[in-house]
């Protein structure tokens, strides 16, 4: 699974367009280094929240894959 969120993660920041989701994707490694798998899932979660106009197969397998990510650790 983590394989799969890795790609998501780098397909959510190649063609998602919403600059807010963006601004998280992009915050990831500074909130790993200041706060570990909590900075990670959060930041995650609050990039999820605003592709929410992101359409398409490609946005609906990665919005999945973060989903199902988030709910194995119960941040969802």
């Amino acid at each position: 699974m983590f394989n799969n969120l890795n790609e998501a993660i780098k397909t959510a920041k190649k063609e998602c367009k919403n600059p807010y989701a963006q601004t998280y994707l992009q915050a990831i490694p500074e909130a790993i280094e200041m706060f570990g798998t909590d900075g990670f899932d959060v930041q995650l979660l609050y990039a999820l929240s605003n592709m929410n106009t992101w359409k398409g197969e490609s946005a609906k397998n990665t919005k999945t894959i973060i989903k199902a990510y988030l709910k194995s650790k119960k941040r969802m």
